[in-house]
């Protein structure tokens, strides 16, 4: 008993004295030696009789810091070992474990110092490595433990802990029982981590749930954010999954990952005090990943009011971009690198297969800009929500999509359908309702020259595209409300409505065409306007703030000319279309004063409208101009295709002459000051070329004060009026036909119609005579009366001839006419003289018959008596008379010389004359008022010069006033 009592004493002796100094001896020789490390170690307690060990204060340190260690080590070992052929132990505590890693400036870690130095093996050989020795723990534990990292490896020092760390491990065992474990662990700012399951090592594997609470973005950016351009100020991560990993054969690992949510998101750039995006909260639902069968799925992705800023620059880049930007790999410049071995050939691996059932973005909020535009276009997208089903790599599935935002406030989106991502091809329904188009005046700035004010687009479409022709196809109905755009340099309306709707649209493309059934413009307004220097508004304002003047010469340039079979046009066909209430204002500013008026309740149709050449749309539109003033337009009209046609009547009634003032100042000199227009004009245009009819009808027409155009016409303008005007005040013209091409920028249809108007006037004033011939018949010299010389009386044709003056004068009541009094003293003094030597051999002679009748003997002694009353003596002849021997021929000339000598004593006086001159004028004005309804005020007597030779009779020229 003795020896076993000292047995017994030497043994505990040895456990709970010996073993403790030996085990510190041990684990300090051995740090030293295979770690280069000194460490402290507290107390060291075994217990021989219950094979119990305790530890306490173990701590190894490395450059100054504790690098490790733990308060308290508790090992229970079980004697059962020996019969249960297992290391055994009861229990196993491990209290306050902690690990301090650190990451050097240079990049190296601290804890890699505990990687033991040991000498160099023998290789193993082929064989099976060997189990693992067979090991049960019935209950370990790690409490109160913590780890602490830093990295000063990075421009900004990252540092973090985890405190406290638990960890429990139940009926362990090294064999495939394995055991089941709990570890947990939190941060200092309240982020938590559950881990939960079953833990084999023979093989290896373990399932269980991993649960991750509060996790904060913030701290995964910290760790990155020298490499990230981005902040992530803000937002939660909880996750939950269950998992599954063995490395039996090779690694499979399934993961069902039951929840992971996202709340209070927020990211900015580097710099920024604005977050660019963020997410209230995101939840991800029913995903599950199996490594082996490649494959990973989620049942539903919901985002909840997503907040996105994104923009252009004005350098085009794009905003978002500079969050993908590292800054630090940035500032590094890129390795040269060996070109890399090709890799060794894999057998053929099964391509994953990921699928996402449902991505569903609610309430989301996207501001966009265009900040290349000045000012920004602006788009706000809000609330949006965006369903997509089906999504997943194999891209030849559809995706079913649907959509709905609002649009800056105002506008609605709405779009489902299906899509299909590679081909790309897709089916879907889209509507716009409202949406404000004053968001594109930035892109229409730069472009035209003109401010859109108003305008709601309204669309309800089917939208198709694929790889099949046509590639896409656009269907349904679209309508623009409350357009109003005003012309930025007046300031001014220039295209407006109310409400056009577009029917049963149909858009393709590959093959390109465009089909309308039905376009109604309601109130549709436009003002069209000649510029000072003619150029037309609408080009102006279409071209935009940045076109060539129009005196500019452009670069000469080859252009073909158009033809029917112009590449790439586009067939265009528009059934029908209805304006209603419609307005146009024309102005033109070339001349002065400005000329403007306006077409009011424009009515009607265009029917049949289409780009095939072939095609004629029927056209009947209705209006007013003025408010008073019937507009009829009909006719047909190709105006879409390459070879324009336009075969147009229109018909202006009851216009205001004052109206035209500006252009009746500046070609006809004189201002208007009363008088209606009817007007029907005929167009034809075939390719380039017009041709133009207009039959003019004027009431009333008067003119008022003459003004100090330069391009008017120096005539008698009231003359022409009254040459024109019938006896009612009416003036009806054929104008003669106008011809042009709508090439010529000179060619303007409105001034050129006053300027016909004005030729016409002034034939009318140069030849008044033939137009009032034409008009009542007299023939083309009606202004000529003939008389005999010395005659005052009128023949038969000139009495015909004034008859007709007199029908024009009655059928011209405010043309005045003058009458001549004239005459020829040339033709006139002669007849005079012999009219009054044959008066007085008239008188002397006692026989009826006259002195041409009488004998030559009887004439020879009347002239001989004549010649001794006026001479006074008797005649002397001459000697070539006397000498004649013929008695016929003596007195023949005898008498031929007596009448000589007698004409030349006889005297006209120009008394004489004159009383001839009126003598013919009142003849002619008798002829004129002697029971007509001329008023005699208009027939007035004119002395005048104005006298012709016409075959020796004397010719008169009337005037008209």
């Amino acid at each position: 008993m003795g020896v076993g009592a000292l047995l017994v004493a030497l043994y505990a002796l040895a456990g709970f004295v010996l073993a403790p100094k030996m085990l510190r001896t041990a684990v300090i020789e051995n740090c030293q030696k295979f770690l280069n490390l000194t460490p402290s170690v507290g107390q060291i307690r075994f217990n021989p009789f219950k094979f119990q060990l305790e530890v306490t204060g173990f701590s190894l340190p490395a450059a100054g810091e504790k690098l490790l260690g733990f308060d308290r080590l508790f090992v229970d070992f079980e004697l059962a070992s020996l019969w249960h052929r297992a290391f055994t132990f009861k229990n196993i505590d491990l209290v306050a474990p902690y690990v301090n890693a650190l990451v050097s400036p240079d990049g190296s870690m601290n804890i890699m110092q505990l990687k033991p130095k040991l000498p160099p093996q023998k290789p193993k050989s082929s064989e099976k490595a060997e189990p693992l020795p067979a090991i049960e723990v019935a209950s370990l534990s790690v409490s109160k433990g913590w780890v602490s990292y830093k990295d000063r490896s990075r421009p900004t020092e990252f540092s973090t802990r985890l405190s406290p760390i638990n960890f429990a491990l139940m009926n362990f065992t090294t064999g495939v029982e394995g055991g089941r474990f709990t570890f947990s662990a939190s941060s200092k700012l309240g982020e938590r981590l559950e881990w939960h399951g079953h833990l084999a090592v023979q093989p290896l594997e373990s399932d269980g749930e991993i649960s991750i609470t509060g996790l904060h973005a913030h701290t995964l950016w910290e760790y990155l954010e020298d490499r990230l351009a981005f902040v992530i100020n803000s937002g939660n991560i909880d996750v939950k999954a269950k998992y599954r990993v063995s490395l039996k054969d090779k690694l499979d690992l399934k993961v069902d990952l039951s929840n992971l949510a996202v709340t209070e998101f927020g990211l900015k750039p580097n710099g920024s005090n604005v977050d660019w995006l963020k997410i209230p909260a995101l939840t991800l639902s029913g995903g599950a990943l199996d490594l082996q069968k490649r494959a990973a799925h989620v049942d539903s992705l919901l985002i909840s009011g997503l907040q996105l800023s994104v923009w252009l620059e004005p350098d085009g880049s794009f905003n978002l971009l500079k969050l993908a930007s590292s800054p630090a790999l940035a500032a590094v410049p890129a390795p040269v690198l060996a070109p890399a071995p090709a890799p060794a050939a894999r057998p053929e691996e099964r391509p994953w297969q990921v699928a996402l059932e449902v991505f569903d973005l609610r309430d989301a909020r996207i501001t966009a800009e265009d900040r290349t535009r000045n000012p920004a276009a602006k788009l706000l997208l809000a609330p949006l929500s965006l369903q997509i089903k089906g999504a997943s790599l194999d891209l030849l599935q559809p995706l079913t999509i649907n959509l709905s935002a609002r649009i800056n406030n105002s506008g609605e989106l709405a779009a489902d359908g299906e899509l299909i991502p590679q081909p790309l091809a897709a089916n879907m329904h889209v509507k716009l309702g409202q949406l404000d188009l004053t968001m594109a005046q930035p892109y229409l700035a730069p472009l035209t020259s003109m401010t859109l004010l108003s305008g709601r687009l309204s669309a309800d479409t089917k939208i198709r595209y694929g790889t099949s022709k046509p590639l896409v196809t656009v269907s349904g109905n679209v309508s623009v409300e409350s357009l109003h755009t005003i012309d930025n340099a007046l300031r001014k309306d220039f295209v407006n409505w109310d409400r056009v709707d577009l029917m049963g649209l149909n858009y393709t493309h590959g093959p390109d065409r465009l089909d309308i059934e039905k376009i109604v413009a309601r109130k549709p307004y436009a003002r069209v306007i000649i510029e000072p220097d003619a150029s037309l508004n609408v080009k102006k304002v279409l071209d935009g703030p940045n076109a060539r003047p129009a005196n500019t010469t452009a670069p000469a340039t080859t252009t073909a000319p158009a033809t029917a079979t112009t590449a790439n046009s586009m067939p265009i066909a528009i059934k029908k279309i209805v304006v209603q209430s419609g307005q146009a204002n024309f102005a033109d500013m070339s001349v002065k004063p400005n000329f403007a008026t306006g077409i009011q309740k424009l009515e009607g149709t265009v029917l049949g409208l289409s780009s095939q050449i072939a095609s004629r749309a029927k056209v009947d539109l209705h209006g007013s101009v003025d408010a008073f003033s019937p507009v009829s337009i009909t006719g047909e009209v190709n105006v879409l295709s390459t070879k324009l046609y336009i075969d147009m009547a229109m018909s202006f009634r009851n216009m205001e002459l004052t109206t035209f003032n500006p252009y009746s100042g500046k070609f006809a000199g004189y201002n208007i000051s009363k008088g209606k227009l009817t007007t029907e004009f005929h167009y034809k245009v075939a390719g380039r070329k017009l041709d133009a009819q207009h039959h003019i009808v004027i009431d009333q027409l008067e003119f008022g004060a003459k003004t100090a155009s330069k391009d008017a016409v120096s005539l008698p303008i009231k003359l022409a009026v009254a040459l024109l005007k019938d006896r009612n005040g009416v003036i009806d013209l054929d104008l003669p036909q106008i011809s042009g091409t709508l090439d010529d920028p000179k060619f303007r249809l409105g001034p050129f119609i006053w300027q016909v108007f004005v030729k016409l006037l002034i034939k009318a004033v140069t030849a008044p005579f033939a137009l009032i011939g034409s008009l009542f018949g007299g023939g083309p010299d009606m202004q000529f009366v003939d008389f005999p010389a010395g005659v005052a009386t009128l023949d038969a044709a000139a009495t015909d001839k004034l008859k007709a003056v007199t029908k024009a004068l009655i059928g011209r009541p405010q043309l005045k006419i003058e009458l001549p009094i004239a005459v020829d003293p040339q033709l006139d003094r002669p007849a005079l003289v012999d009219a009054k030597f044959k008066m007085q051999l008239q008188e002397q002679s006692d026989s009826a018959a006259s002195f041409d009748q009488l004998e030559p003997a009887k004439k020879l002694g009347l002239l001989t008596q004549m010649y001794s009353k006026i001479v006074g003596s008797e005649p002397k002849f001459p000697e070539a008379v006397v000498a004649l021997k013929s008695k016929p021929e003596l007195l023949a000339a005898k008498d031929d010389f007596l009448a000589s000598e007698l004409h030349a004593r006889m005297a006209i006086t120009d008394e004489e004359l004159k009383s001839l001159a009126t003598q013919r004028a009142t003849a002619i004005q008798q002829a004129l008022l002697t029971d007509t309804q001329v008023d005699p005020a208009r027939v007035f007597l004119v002395v005048s010069d104005k006298v012709k030779n016409q075959g020796g009779q004397v010719r008169l020229e009337l005037a008209l006033k």
